[in-house]
């Protein structure tokens, strides 16, 4: 049993407000409080779209901010914000499961998707499955990352419950030369160089990184290297972009314990043997165009090759190896126009879309003396959208003087072809097309610059992936989560409908307050199922979900203090009777209306500060606390839950005279507790029983490091 103490989590996130109270009663009020203004960053609009025209929750973070926290990977960045839950799946930090508003995104092959992940104004999500391999994204390069909640017109297909945007930096007006080394628990060490600088109208940045640890389970060391660099030119209105990157990774996997090895030995590797090794090549062009005050042109283009290879150790079946060859490339143009309409301002957004995936995706079952190709299939995707947005502000002095009523309207047309070929010979091939119009509408009443208040409808789209169309019934499971072989029952596209409804306010100069609630209603959501005997899963349309809850965030910042505290409620369930395969006897259980899907918490609390008693030292610490959550398998809410866990970090920062030093311990208080779970059989027992596996999460550990700029 998890050790769950919520009184000292309580005193933890709530000390930094009462402090900051408290200080508050002395403060001298030289201005008006005002919201901040922090810009919603669309793939192709930087800066276009105002707070005060966005009618949804956006939570961002700066490059200072990402960083402040040493993250591994990006999902480790958004711990801080409400509502985001993290899943240790693979058993190892570089591949966590990340989950918002109920909604998945996962380097996984296995789980549906529904967030959109971009970089540049590239979407990473994979064509295999729309999984996002979180090791190959460049976060130190990352200057901003925008949590965008709920459909997007502008980020288009797979953004069911939202959209994260990240921009990669530039070189900067003083040249910078910074090298970085750390270290820290179970054979972590990190090693970074970063260059750059301008010479008008160019400005250019470098990168170059190597991490590499042991890993606090047995058997699951791992190595991340990466290039990233870009070039920029900026003159005349005219602004232009080039990155390329090159990543080369091996991650070793331990993936989940039976319960009782998981609580009393949780370094051990129940497969030792998994690993996913990545290569991958990304070039990105981005531009822009200001053609006199109001009007501008953007657009983008970006090629992609990724090869990777997962191989998964098995106990009652054939080891899996799955190699995957993937090239991309496409492009986007847009256009923006920041004016006047019957004498109120109007900004409108009018863009489109091409993405080609050429796929090809090799399934081996192997053992000590042979190797058999199962399946050799490939994909030619095909994806276009057209999109159109305008917000309009309608009256002003409404209730206030100087309050504003803006409406904003939008439709986005998504079509994507699949023309899936098995090379073997087999059933699976064939062509597939879906195609939808999605609307967006919303209003924001903007009442002062200290009071906004915004309610939206929106609608979002996911056309099955190709691994999903391959494995779509039980005479198609997919072996280790991998591509099929067997004829398929047709997969019918996921579609959503959403509401938000929301306010941001400054009541206090000190203090920034964001309340928003939400229900998104998912039609014919696709879910993967794992029948008993199987190593396998099989996708399957299962009706209608829900989504719904709310969002509560509070930040503060007085004089030597920043605090923020947030709350989240979610309910996830289904909406229909359904029949599902599971791993537990007999095999299929009744999903009935009401019952919560698995691995979503209802209640989730994180609360932090950052201290700086003096210009070259900062003191920080956080707390977060995940209730309980239902098992994967355990649909029907019968089987004892995950049990809830609080867990706190420390960190300290001293900057002086150009050398940085941190140090950084996570799991300060040594918890125990474990952050997924499911059911599989168990070959290591005699007649295989189905049990309960689990994956710990890692004990106390401590990572170090010093940077000096030249």
């Amino acid at each position: 049993m998890a050790r769950t103490r919520m009184r000292p989590f309580f005193l933890c996130g709530l000390t930094p407000f009462l402090f900051l109270v408290v200080a508050a009663s002395a403060q001298e009020r030289d201005a008006p409080p005002r919201l901040p203004e922090i810009r919603v960053t669309p793939p192709l609009v930087p800066g276009a779209l105002p707070p005060s025209s966005t009618p949804s929750r956006v939570d961002t973070l700066t490059g200072p901010e990402i960083r402040r926290d040493a993250p591994a990977v990006l999902p480790e960045a958004l711990e801080r914000f409400p509502g985001v839950t993290l899943q240790s799946e693979q058993g190892n930090r570089l591949q966590p499961n990340l989950s918002l508003r109920g909604f998945t995104i996962s380097p996984v092959t296995g789980l549906p998707p529904g967030l959109s992940v971009f970089l540049d104004g590239v979407r990473l999500n994979e064509p295999t499955v729309e999984e996002v391999n979180f090791d190959l994204i460049p976060l130190e390069d990352v200057e901003r990352i925008d949590v965008i909640r709920g459909p997007s017109v502008l980020f288009g297909r797979n953004t069911l419950g939202g959209a994260i945007n990240m921009v990669t930096r530039r070189g900067k007006e003083v040249r910078e030369i910074v090298p970085e080394v750390a270290a820290g628990s179970f054979g972590r060490r990190d090693y970074r160089l970063r260059l750059g600088g301008s010479a008008r109208p160019l400005d250019y940045a470098l990168s170059l990184t190597e991490s590499l640890e042991d890993g606090f389970r047995d058997f699951t060391s791992a190595r991340v290297s990466r290039v990233f660099t870009k070039l920029g030119v900026t003159e005349d209105g005219t602004d232009a972009t080039l990155s390329y990157q090159y990543s080369q990774d091996r991650i070793k996997q331990a993936g989940s314990l039976p319960e009782r090895e998981a609580r009393n030995h949780p370094r051990r590797n129940f497969t030792a043997g998994d690993f996913f090794e990545p290569e991958l090549h990304q070039a990105i062009l981005n531009g822009e165009q200001q053609i006199g005050e109001r009007l501008t042109l953007t657009g983008n283009a970006f090629v992609r090759a990724l090869d990777a290879e997962q191989f998964n150790m098995n106990q009652l079946a054939p080891n899996s190896r799955l190699l995957n060859r993937t090239l991309s490339s496409g492009g986007a143009a847009q256009v923006a126009h920041d004016g006047v309409l019957a004498g109120r301002r109007n900004v409108l957004v009018a863009g489109v879309e091409y993405t080609r995936h050429d796929v090809r995706s090799r399934t081996f079952e192997e053992s000590s003396d042979s190797r058999e190709l199962q399946a050799d299939l490939t994909d030619l995707q095909d994806a276009v959208g057209v999109w159109l947005q305008d917000s309009l502000t309608l009256v002003r002095d409404l209730f206030v003087p100087g309050s504003t009523l803006v409406l904003t309207v939008a439709g986005r047309w998504d079509y994507l072809r699949h023309d899936i070929d098995d090379r073997l010979g087999g059933p699976s091939g064939g062509v597939h097309e879906f195609n939808r119009f999605n609307p967006r509408a919303g209003v924001n009443l903007n009442l002062s610059e200290r009071l906004r208040l915004y309610a939206s409808y929106g609608e979002g789209f996911r056309a099955p992936a190709f691994l999903e169309l391959t494995c779509a019934g039980p005479g198609a499971v997919c072996p280790g989560l991998q591509v099929g072989v067997a004829p398929d029952p047709p997969l019918r596209a996921v579609t959503a409908r959403s509401y938000e409804v929301g306010a941001q306010a400054r009541p206090l100069a000190w203090l920034d307050v964001a309340l928003s609630g939400f229900r998104t209603d998912v039609g014919d959501d696709i879910f993967s199922v794992a029948p008993t005997g199987t190593t396998g899963v099989f996708f399957q349309n299962i009706g209608s979900t829900r989504r719904e809850g709310v969002e509560l965030g509070l930040r503060g910042h007085f004089k030597l203090v920043e605090a923020f505290l947030n709350y989240t409620f979610t309910r996830a369930t289904f909406q229909d009777q359904v029949e599902l395969f599971t791993p537990l006897p007999p095999g299929s259980e009744t999903v009935r209306p009401g019952d919560s899907l698995a691995l979503v918490p209802r209640h989730r609390l994180n609360g932090g500060l950052v201290y700086r008693p003096w210009p070259w030292l900062a003191l920080s610490a956080d707390a977060r606390y995940v209730g309980a959550q239902f098992l994967r398998g355990d649909e029907v809410n019968r089987q004892p839950t995950l049990s809830p866990y609080w867990v706190a970090n420390a960190g300290a920062t001293v900057t002086m005279r150009g050398v940085e030093a941190f140090v950084r311990v996570n799991n300060v208080l040594d918890e125990r507790y474990q952050t997924f779970g499911t059911f599989a059989a168990n070959g290591r027992e005699p007649g295989s029983p189905v049990q309960r596996f689990l994956t710990p999460a890692p004990p106390l550990s401590v990572l170090a490091g010093v940077q000096y700029a030249f």
